[in-house]
């Protein structure tokens, strides 16, 4: 189940500002930042990303996202080794809506149980968009 996030809101006068000079219109940026290994071993492979990415995270933003290649690194919760592995950050910039956080939480869990993975992280800051 989600936690109720609020939606994030522009903040600064000037920020604020500069989206109306802009004609811009209020947003989300959302970087959601998934591991590519396993954690007992083997690699998420192209195939089981892409039928993660088709399946589970496009139906929930369908307007359109940005996947970028990067080598994470993080603490592994049980052994407090540090690790690095191969990982994507998916970039989706959205008007705030009240079911967001639900729809992030269903990616974030579909992720985890199907991968078998400890997290997956969630970065969202408000700004404004116009295209």
């Amino acid at each position: 189940m989600a936690r109720d996030l609020p939606a994030p809101t522009v903040t600064t006068d000037a920020t604020a500002s500069t989206c109306t000079a802009l004609h811009a219109q209020p947003d989300v940026r959302i970087s959601l930042l998934f591991g590519l290994r396993r954690p007992h071993g083997g690699r998420i492979t192209r195939r089981e990303w892409d039928s993660f990415m088709r399946d589970t995270v496009t139906p929930r933003f369908p307007a359109g996202l940005s996947i970028l290649r990067a080598e994470g690194q993080w603490r592994d919760r049980e052994s407090g080794q540090i690790g690095r592995e191969p990982s994507r950050i998916v970039w989706i910039v959205t008007p705030p809506a009240p079911d967001l956080a639900d729809r992030l939480d269903a990616i974030r869990q579909a992720y985890r149980t199907r991968f078998q993975q400890q997290a997956v992280g969630v970065v969202m800051t408000a700004g404004c968009e116009a295209f």
